[in-house]
């Protein structure tokens, strides 16, 4: 080609050379072609194959750009499972005995100069606590709606070492504790904090200087392996307006923050209750699969974490204010429970959120663990056996005053006050054990790798027009030369 003149560079040579020429089957028997009838046979050839040809690379591209995946399943079994964290979070959030003094408004440190001999009450009501009174119909629904109202706004208001304070501690909840038949210790126990629960404690939560040597491990399935917990729902100190009675136990990776409103199961006083568990792990793929996983580790958190700070974040740019049943990172003021201007902006807002969605990317983890669990009760003999007694040491900014204040009786040296049916009904069992020991994985794989892609282009082309590489770069040469002819030929038209 580099030997051709540019007078030499027409229409006629152009189309000769493309068509007569060129290395693509169905064009050189057009152009070879003499008679009229095999030509218009032949072109009616190419133009079939160009449709089929068109039709066919589209349909695999959509394909291929909506980013499937295949799932492979595999299970393993190695004769040893670590173990999950267990948090256990009392559907009372405070006894009723410290209600008096959050109604106050009244620090914990304040509050232990004073004792109160206010015996626990009863359950009257189990009906769930709205801001508003709007869908009331009685008066007394009015007055626990206002009561219960007053309390938690002061209650959320509380600072962090209040809350705790005011709440259940951890041998208030858990009295009894072994796993794999050796007994528990304080220090295997974590606080968390959650605004619907109040005080919940994990058993097996991984920390920084928690490395994976020390997790906690089973190697055989059954009840008499895995975490035994004799608990109290103290019963008998439940507020009124409390809606339900028990214990919210949460099963979790131990990498992970618990999340009870969502993840949490009941368990009723006056039972054992038996879980059997099951692990399963999920692999995801990342953007641009149709997940879009996100690996939440190097942040320290999780898809409820993300979900939660972003509507926080719209909560204090259209509200001013922030949930306070949800915990945040952000500075912002809590919500006004009694506020109505405030809690109705807050509705609004999770109205627009529910219809149109978070204006946050909050996807799922790119590896999530969870557990299975097979749940069995039966009722709970009177003649409870405790299991192990859990080594306890008191809380030093809750328990501990000056000799000139006079100290705050904590429940559990109250018995004198909790009837003996009172104390059976507010126990529960739970035993929490592995029922296999095989560890399913669902790892997603992409359906087609980039390789694959060029298989399958390279098959249509071939398969349609007969077209190589080699004839690519041969089409990609003309239309070279004919650009090149019609830019001559613009050069040479007189302006």
């Amino acid at each position: 080609m580099s030997h051709v003149n540019t007078e030499e560079l027409n229409n006629t040579y152009v189309l000769n050379s493309l068509v007569k020429k060129s290395s693509v089957p169905a064009f050189s028997r057009v152009g070879q072609a003499e008679a009229k009838p095999q030509r218009i046979f032949w072109l009616s050839v190419l133009l079939m194959c160009l449709c089929g040809c068109g039709y066919e690379t589209s349909s695999f591209l959509r394909t291929f750009f909506q980013y499937p995946v295949l799932i492979d399943v595999e299970t393993e079994n190695s004769g040893t499972l670590d173990f999950p964290a267990v948090t256990v979070c009392n559907l009372n959030r405070v006894g009723d005995y410290n209600s008096e003094c959050i109604e106050n408004n009244k620090a914990w440190s304040a509050c232990i100069q004073e004792f109160s001999d206010i015996v626990g009450n009863p359950i009257i009501s189990e009906r769930k606590l709205y801001t508003a009174i709007s869908k009331t119909t009685t008066q007394l629904e009015i007055k626990y709606k206002l009561k219960s109202q007053k309390l938690f706004d002061h209650y959320t208001h509380q600072d962090y070492a209040d809350r705790k304070c005011y709440g259940y501690r951890l041998h208030h909840l858990v009295t009894n504790c072994n796993f794999n038949s050796v007994s528990c210790r304080a220090d295997d126990f974590s606080y968390f904090q959650s605004i619907p629960y109040g005080n919940c404690y994990t058993f097996n939560k991984a920390s920084s200087n928690h490395t994976e040597s020390k997790r906690l491990a089973v190697r055989k399935v059954g009840q008499d392996s895995g975490l035994d917990l004799e608990l109290d729902a103290w019963l008998d100190t439940y507020l009124d307006f409390s809606a339900s009675a028990g214990m919210r136990v949460i099963v979790h990776n131990a990498d992970e923050d618990p999340n009870p409103v969502d993840d949490g199961f009941n368990i009723v006083p006056g039972y054992e209750t038996q879980v059997s568990l099951t692990k399963v792990s999920i692999q995801r793929l990342p953007a641009p699969y149709r997940d879009r996983c996100r690996d939440y580790k190097s942040t320290k958190g999780n898809q409820f974490n993300c979900i939660r700070e972003c509507q926080q974040e719209m909560a204090r740019e259209k509200c001013g204010c922030v949930d306070p049943f949800l915990r945040t990172d952000l500075q912002a003021s809590l919500c006004n429970l009694t506020n109505k201007s405030q809690m109705s902006c807050f509705d609004d807002l999770l109205n627009n959120l529910e219809k149109a969605g978070l204006p946050c990317e909050c996807p799922l983890s790119c590896i999530s663990t969870t557990f299975e669990k097979k749940i069995g009760m039966a009722v709970l003999h009177p003649r409870i056996t405790s299991i192990s007694p859990l080594l306890i040491s008191e809380v030093p900014e809750c328990d501990s005053g000056s000799n000139s204040r006079k100290k705050r009786t904590p429940p559990n040296q109250r018995h004198n006050k909790r009837s003996h049916q009172g104390q059976t009904e507010s126990k529960a069992k739970l035993k929490i054990f592995y029922g296999s020991l095989d560890h399913t994985t669902y790892t997603q794989r992409a359906m087609f790798s980039d390789s694959e892609l060029y298989a399958h282009l390279g098959g249509h082309l071939g398969l349609w027009l007969g077209l190589s590489c080699i004839a690519l770069f041969e089409c990609v040469e003309y239309l070279a030369l004919l650009f090149y002819l019609l830019v001559s030929k613009m050069k040479i038209l007189p302006k």
